[in-house]
């Protein structure tokens, strides 16, 4: 289903993103080398909110972990490391562990940014 984000696209140049919220779904919307990207808000490592992190190129790196996903694709691109030293050992592997980042598909019409919420 396409939803109107209530933004137009000069919304978008005022900072590096937006945060909104459709269909209870926190939703980051932003510009970046005039391509329009859309992601959820909710990091897949543990759960914090991107909007608070910053972009790194193509990537957002979250605030509280470092971990890094491509704003267009998704993709986990950089896992911080969390050794202090070459003796240091994770207690639990599946701590680390991250699924990639949902993105959404954007339309724009004229200059109205609209979303699609799939399942």
């Amino acid at each position: 289903m396409i939803f109107d984000t209530g933004l137009k696209i000069d919304d978008l140049n005022s900072g590096p993103f937006k945060k909104i919220t459709i269909e209870k779904e926190e939703i980051v919307i932003g510009k970046k080398n005039d391509r329009i990207f859309a992601f959820n808000n909710i990091c897949p490592h543990k759960g914090a909110s991107l909007s608070k992190g910053s972009l790194n190129g193509d990537n957002i790196v979250c605030y509280m972990h470092g971990y890094e996903y491509n704003i267009f694709t998704g993709k986990l691109e950089k896992m911080k490391s969390w050794k202090k030293d070459s003796t240091w050992v994770e207690q639990n592997d599946q701590w680390r562990y991250s699924g990639n980042l949902k993105t959404y598909k954007v339309h724009i019409d004229r200059d109205k940014i609209l979303i699609e919420l799939g399942p």
